[in-house]
């Protein structure tokens, strides 16, 4: 592969996507078993490791769209079956608070990577069993979730004039690879999903922070992602 620089064999078929290469070795060291690291060219790093026996990847996808989407159809080529992308946004819904956790249920696509692939019209949206088995582990582990659409931007500086706009259409919040993920792996026929943890809201709390919040949504969120990938992988 052009830009994760590894073969088939070093990944597993269940993929966990970061944007931050640093969170990647982060769930990696702290979540999985026997984690090793495949590649780490372009500062696309990429772990393999096991979850109870499951065996897992974690690869950095980096900021946007175009990113993630080499990220993706290399995956895809590798044989990944299953993507769950494991970020994080900004809230614009005045009752989603930092440190919660949003399922989203589709992405309306604020990005150019759509037309490229010719899907103008098209709202990407993730994989059903996929999106059940997360909104399972959710309810299991007991983690508080809002579920709903939310809306992927190529502009991150331009992103409050978007909340504004989106708010009012009950948009659920704004982050930048979502779309990509979900459209690519569509029309891959492969599966693709995400949970990301509220860092901040736009419009009505805190913007974007790092704090004690945030970072356990942040552990709240891969520790749903894991025993979604256990629901799926009990149901073959």
């Amino acid at each position: 592969m052009i830009h994760l620089k590894c073969n088939s064999s070093d990944l597993g078929k269940y993929v966990l996507l970061p944007g931050d290469p640093k969170r990647a070795k982060y769930v990696a060291l702290n979540f999985l078993k026997e984690a090793q690291l495949v590649s780490d060219y372009r500062g696309l790093d990429s772990y393999t490791g096991k979850y109870k026996d499951i065996r897992v990847s974690v690869v950095t996808t980096g900021m946007g769209c175009p990113s993630a989407a080499i990220v993706t159809e290399e995956l895809i080529m590798l044989g990944a079956t299953t993507l769950i992308r494991i970020g994080t946004c900004g809230a614009i819904q005045k009752e989603i608070s930092t440190g919660s956790i949003i399922i989203p249920t589709g992405a309306i696509p604020l990005v150019g990577i759509i037309n490229q692939y010719n899907l103008a019209c098209f709202c990407p949206t993730p994989d059903f069993y996929v999106l059940k088995a997360l909104v399972q582990s959710a309810k299991e582990l007991d983690k508080e979730t809002s579920l709903g659409l939310i809306a992927t931007s190529d502009s991150f500086y331009n992103e409050m004039d978007q909340a504004k706009s989106w708010s009012s259409k009950n948009i659920l919040g704004l982050e930048m690879e979502c779309a990509g993920i979900f459209a690519i792996a569509y029309l891959k026929k492969i599966k693709a999903a995400a949970i990301l943890a509220v860092t901040g809201n736009l419009l009505f709390h805190e913007q974007v922070l790092d704090n004690e919040a945030t970072k356990k949504a942040i552990d709240d969120e891969i520790e749903v992602a894991l025993r979604a990938i256990e629901l799926l992988d009990l149901e073959g």
